[in-house]
């Protein structure tokens, strides 16, 4: 058998290493996966979806009762050109995921309307969905503006109960989900 340097043992342990990772680890956490801003009617609609992960720590406290609260927000603005860009929007809506063990259930809670749903997944799609969520009124823009459109979904931790609450603090990398802000433009 013919002996390898160092070198190439660990370009081969590196390649082995991360072909492991990438087929079968998950991303635990929220990712925009896909945003437009269209314009139906008089009202400008944002339309998408999130991905979203949850954490095995996540995943148990769901299972045992917890409802998680998630957070999308979306605020808009109009550029100019020889001044600071011009807020339009400010939008937030809460979204609730909880789990029903008798039923073994997950329901998803969205402006008072409630689906249910017979696996996870389906019910992270649910909550990651943005489809056709009025934002914008024409009234409000100018034509041939350039406009610009932040997208953001997060855990709201200030949902949890209180002493999950020390506990998601105490273990940042557990507990909180958070996208970032994402930018879009468009115009009309």
């Amino acid at each position: 058998m013919p002996a390898c340097s160092r070198r190439d043992f660990l370009l081969r342990a590196a390649a082995l290493a991360a072909l492991l990772a990438a087929s079968g680890a998950r991303a635990e956490g929220i990712q925009l996966a896909q945003a437009e801003v269209s314009l139906k009617g008089e009202i400008f609609q944002l339309s998408g979806h999130f991905d979203v992960q949850l954490s095995g720590t996540l995943e148990n406290a769901l299972t045992r009762g917890v409802q998680l609260t998630f957070v999308q927000e979306v605020e808009a603005q109009r550029e100019r050109d020889f001044w600071l860009a011009e807020d339009l929007i400010e939008l937030q809506r809460s979204i609730r995921l909880s789990y029903n063990a008798l039923l073994r259930q997950y329901y998803v809670t969205l402006s008072g309307v409630s689906s249910t749903h017979d696996t996870l997944a389906d019910a992270l799609k649910a909550v990651g969905d943005l489809r056709d969520w009025a934002i914008l009124n024409v009234k409000q823009t100018r034509r041939k503006a350039s406009n610009r459109v932040y997208i953001r979904m997060y855990l709201d931790l200030a949902q949890l109960p209180k002493p999950l609450q020390v506990n998601a603090l105490a273990s940042s990398s557990r507990w909180q989900l958070d996208s970032g802000w994402q930018e879009r433009s468009f115009k009309f």
